[in-house]
């Protein structure tokens, strides 16, 4: 019996490497001379087992019991001699899978099996059986299960040819459409400008006669040799975001309006939309607002404004809010109604954000205006003018030092009641449906809260304030302390707003979780926390009493499903200086979620979070659960990016600087359409 064959397109046994270099050979191309060891060996050696259906750990446990047994077996009769007669001695060899399961377009198996280059001769039996154990992998079984394809399906065949040694190597990719505008990736050495000529040609003639291919190259000095072709799946075009439909289908220009990444960069729950657009409707602040595609969204307000202050008057005005709003939250109590909670915010929204916002910016406006024209060469930064104002953020942020800093269990706990006693009602994110501190005090100590770390070393404002003054003349002094007076009270105002505003959110959230209790009692829904995914107009009806719909739940549930597949598309990135971004190459969609590092010991992402590691072996890549993949190295013809499209799964590889930037916790957007990995919060 024959366990080895020449390479002929024609043959059935040959795999997916082996056949295609027969067909690169075919179209004339150079390519090395080579044969195939069949499947007939692995079957030969391989234990009998039942292709499984599932990876679990009894299914691993029987995997590595096959692969071990694999290993071991002895070689069938006329097998080592008949390798030997095809093998010069003294050469070195590339001993590659070459499996059905890595040759169908959409199922490369990009590798998921092993590989093996510049293998000495004596050591080239080793490399087969290390060929085809591979089969048997976990990565290997999950990919085939993952692409609807039977595990370890023959031909299990193993391609050999003499090793070619080069100056340069890499891979690269054609589509007929664009024959002329080959993706050439060069992993290795440096490719002369006269191959590199010859390759795009090359390239271009296999596309226009194989459709989109990608291939893989050797350059020595003038000579390109091709080691495999397969076919090339390119990034998808980037569809158009459907939150841009909705606007269109609106009738209104997408230009004006910006995405609130800064202050609100997840999805907002279905009620929580709802509140925005009664704010908008109600309320004058500058801005319009609105939800598409489930994410916060601006633009300049062209109604008539409330009448405006003077920056004079803005304290007086705060605190007269302040003292109105305490009276009103108060009376409100521990469970509140929803329409009296929803009254509050708008009672609160227009005055802060429309009338005393905008005196509080004039303030800081007039001081830095002041500053450039009574020093202009030497400006210094206001915000160290500014350093240093009691505020609720300075409580804030005090509070949160003295967390930071308790030992024991004792101190850690009157640490946290006191950070809880002020500031309990504020939330991650601006959502009603995100639970506050007081009910998830634990993300005090995760760090979740970046509003939470302790402010790195204060400037001296003092000292600040002292040099500024000695630069500015003596007859404008009067001027600037009053200006600075003015700016440094708006500075302080202009922080304690956010203070109030998360106490009549909480309010909103403690009514909302109220009514989700009493429809829970009833059976209209399956837990209280489900009244944040319906609808507010349905929600305000349920409040006043109105009988719930039979399809209560199933509303709830498709408002979750929307939530959930709006974190699977975000608006594209919209990258300002002081964002941290980096740039790589993108397999295209779009992902957001919470950073997870890699690392070979952690556990497996979960489906909602990016995957950042500095490389990752493509074996393990089909056992890998996630949003998105972000790496520091690879390319765009490399395994991970293969992967990746084939999973339509978005990634950004050659990411440099990755994993120095991001730090596990941080909310990123993977814009992978444009190779863009975007920090939020």
């Amino acid at each position: 019996m024959s366990f080895c064959a020449d390479l002929q397109d024609a043959d059935a046994r040959l795999g997916g490497k082996a056949r295609s270099l027969a067909r690169l050979c075919a179209a004339g191309l150079p390519t090395p001379v080579g044969f195939v060891v069949t499947d007939d060996l692995f079957r030969a050696i391989a234990p009998r087992f039942s292709p499984p259906e599932m990876v679990d750990e009894a299914t691993l446990a029987e995997l590595d019991r096959a692969r071990a047994a694999l290993l071991a077996a002895p070689f069938p009769a006329g097998f080592s001699q008949e390798l030997a007669g095809r093998l010069a001695p003294g050469g070195l060899w590339s001993v590659r899978s070459s499996f059905a399961n890595e040759e169908r377009a959409g199922a490369l198996g990009a590798g998921v099996y092993e590989s093996r280059v510049a293998v000495p001769t004596a050591e080239v039996e080793t490399a087969i059986r290390q060929v085809l154990a591979s089969a048997l992998s976990a990565g290997a079984l999950a990919y085939a299960l993952a692409h609807g394809m039977r595990p370890a399906a023959p031909p299990l065949s193993v391609l050999l040819h003499p090793y070619v040694r080069g100056e340069a190597e890499g891979g690269a990719a054609c589509v007929p459409e664009r024959p002329d505008q080959p993706i050439i990736q060069v992993r290795a050495g440096a490719l002369p400008a006269a191959v590199a000529a010859r390759l795009r040609s090359l390239l271009g003639a296999l596309a226009r006669t194989q459709g989109a291919v990608e291939v893989e190259w050797v350059a020595a000095g003038e000579d390109l040799v091709f080691l495999q072709m397969r076919p090339f799946a390119p990034p998808p075009a980037p569809a158009p975001w459907r939150g841009w439909a909705e606007l269109e289908a609106a009738g209104e220009s997408r230009t004006l309006w910006q995405w609130d990444q800064a202050h609100n960069p997840l999805p907002l729950s279905p009620v929580h939309a709802g509140l925005v657009a009664l704010v908008d409707e109600h309320c004058r602040i500058g801005i319009r607002q609105r939800v598409l595609g489930q994410y916060l969204f601006y633009a300049p307000d062209a109604r008539p404004g409330p009448l405006p202050i003077s920056v004079q008057d803005a304290p007086a005005r705060f605190a007269s809010l302040r003292a109105e709003f305490e009276s009103r939250l108060a009376a409100l109590g521990h469970a509140p109604d929803l329409e009296p909670a929803i009254d509050l915010l708008l009672a609160i929204e227009e005055p802060i954000f429309g009338i005393i916002q905008p005196a509080l910016r004039a303030a800081r406006a007039n001081l830095e205006e002041f500053l450039r024209q009574a020093m202009p060469p030497a400006l210094p930064a206001l915000a160290q003018v500014l350093a240093g104002v009691k505020s609720m953020a300075s409580e804030r942020r005090q509070r949160a030092a003295e967390l930071r800093a308790a030992r024991d269990a004792q101190a850690r706990t009157q640490a946290r009641d006191r950070y809880l006693e002020l500031f309990g009602d504020e939330t991650p994110v601006w959502d009603v449906a995100v639970p506050t501190c007081r009910e998830t005090p634990e993300i005090l100590y995760a760090g979740e809260n970046r509003g939470l770390d302790p402010p790195a070393a204060v400037v001296n404002q003092q000292q600040t304030i002292a040099q500024v003054e000695k630069q500015i003349a003596p007859a404008r002094r009067e001027e600037w302390s009053r200006l600075l007076r003015m700016a440094r009270e708006a500075a302080g105002l202009s922080e304690d707003d956010d203070w109030l505003y998360a106490r009549v959110q909480a309010a909103l959230r403690r009514a909302l979780l109220s009514l989700g209790k009493k429809l829970h009692g009833t059976g209209a829904l399956s837990e209280p926390s489900a009244v944040f995914f319906l609808p507010l107009p349905i929600v305000r009806s349920l409040a006043a009493a109105a009988p719930p719909p039979q399809n209560l739940q199933m509303q709830a549930a498709a408002g979750r499903a929307a939530w959930e597949a709006a974190c699977r598309d975000p608006p594209p990135a919209s990258v300002a200086l002081d964002t941290v971004s980096v740039k790589g190459v993108g397999t295209g969609g779009r992902a957001l979620g919470r950073v997870v590092l890699h690392r070979p010991a952690s556990p497996r992402p979960t489906p909602g979070q990016i995957l950042l590691a500095p490389t990752l072996l493509p074996s393990e890549l089909p056992l890998l659960v996630a949003a998105a993949l972000v790496t520091e190295t690879g390319g765009p013809l490399d395994h991970v990016a293969t992967q990746a499209r084939e999973r339509h799964l978005p990634a950004v590889v050659g990411a440099a600087g990755a994993c120095r930037l991001f730090h596990e916790g941080d909310l990123v957007l993977v814009d992978a359409d444009r190779g863009l990995v975007v920090r939020l919060g």
